[in-house]
């Protein structure tokens, strides 16, 4: 129940302002380099570092660590806002930031003393540290999102006898995964609890001995950021490397992370609003039957529905995106069903932008909007499964029902 407040969904001048800033950057910079780099023959090289180094300068990679940090103190509305309007010219260059977003409040929140002082410093400087963070597993995949006493990751993390730990293990699917400066890492550290209670979280960086980019994913979405797979063979970990207290980083993280399915949310609703753009400019131009598409009653009701589906979608974001922040009883469910719904419709604004332009969306490189329905639908696996979403809606749902009762 909201308490004090309730929700007011228009924008500040500073949030229009970002929001109008990311949108143009994205149409003037970001979608002529993904439509150049994406078919680029060489995976390393589809990630745009000038367009990264160029989102440093205006302040959106480190827009999440507070002012005192260096960063812009941005809060959840203003991550969405400007992820959904980068998305709308590359989804690949969107979830490089919104990573990057993500993983710097983790480390801000839980590293502290040295680990804070390392990673701060270096994040701070280099233009292009971008960050990971490792929860799937092949075994795991999205059992993360449900609450389950059967989860226990599979990497596993054991204190030797002089403090220090030994990682071992295997990650795959993880986005800046062959490009991250750091990384955030979650293993098993006490077999005899549950994850919530037995997995610490742990900082790591490229070079370290034992830990390796094993594979760079090949993808037919998202193809401007690299997912990666990476093995963890007797890496040793000093103890300043542990996020929080031992054992609980899994916690820790879910707890500082209740926004991170709404900003994916945010992500594909921007991808899903260019589809459909894109849909209204070429009915605009494309005579059939002796008229423009877009005066047959078919296809306005078909842009129609395009329409309130994307708006229905970012009013339930924008929504959640308040609560999150805003309300002390926040409901989880909130946050899995602006992604649900997000992910679920703008598959189908990309379906329906694909049928009003008929062939010509299956001709490669020919029209745009098949790029948009190949990065729209990785979103109905990433940041957890739809199905894992509902799951965990419906989790909740049994347990505040058998409270009552």
């Amino acid at each position: 129940m909201l308490t004090e407040v309730e929700p007011f969904f228009g924008l500040t001048p500073e949030q229009l302002r970002l929001h109008d800033e990311a949108r143009a950057f994205a149409v003037e910079h970001v979608a002529p380099r993904a439509r150049e780099l994406e078919w680029h023959p060489e995976i390393r090289e589809r990630v745009d570092w000038a367009l990264v180094e160029e989102a440093s300068r205006r302040g959106w990679r480190t827009m999440g660590l507070a002012r005192d940090e260096g960063g812009g103190g941005a809060g959840a509305l203003d991550v969405c806002l400007l992820v959904e309007a980068l998305a709308y010219g590359d989804m690949g260059f969107a979830v490089v930031l919104d990573q990057t977003l993500k993983v710097q409040r983790i480390v801000s929140r839980l590293a502290g003393g040295e680990a804070r002082e390392h990673f701060l410093s270096r994040f701070l400087e280099d233009p292009r540290c971008v960050l990971a963070i490792c929860f799937t597993e092949p075994e795991t995949s999205s059992d993360y999102i449900i609450p389950s006493p059967m989860l226990r990751f599979r990497t596993r993390a054991e204190r030797l006898p002089d403090g220090t730990w030994r990682l071992d293990g295997y990650k795959r699917f993880i986005s800046n995964g062959a490009d991250a400066g750091f990384y955030v890492v979650f293993a098993c550290t006490d077999d005899n609890r549950l994850a919530h209670e037995g997995t610490s979280a742990f900082l790591l960086e490229p070079g370290l001995p034992g830990f390796e980019v094993e594979t760079v994913h090949e993808k037919i979405a998202q193809r401007t950021i690299n997912n990666a797979a990476l093995r963890f063979d007797g890496v040793v970990l000093e103890p300043w490397r542990v996020l929080g207290e031992p054992h609980l980083g899994y916690a820790g993280a879910r707890s500082i992370l209740k926004e991170s399915v709404i900003e994916a949310a945010a992500t594909t609703l921007g991808t899903a609003h260019c589809a459909y753009d894109l849909a209204v400019a070429h009915a605009s131009e494309r005579v059939q039957g002796g008229k423009r598409l877009i005066e047959h009653q078919n296809v306005q009701c078909r842009l129609a529905d395009m329409y309130a589906e994307l708006e229905a979608a970012r009013s339930l974001i924008w929504r959640a995106a308040w609560a999150v922040e805003h309300d002390p009883a926040y409901d989880f469910r909130l946050g899995s069903a602006a992604k649900v719904f997000a992910a679920d419709a703008a598959v189908r604004v990309c379906l329906s932008a694909v049928e009003i332009f008929g062939g010509l969306a299956i001709m490669y490189k020919d029209s745009p909007i098949e790029k948009c329905l190949r990065d729209c639908l990785s979103f109905l696996h990433s940041d957890g499964a739809q199905d894992s979403h509902r799951l965990r809606i419906g989790d909740i749902t049994r347990t505040l029902a058998e409270r009552t009762t």
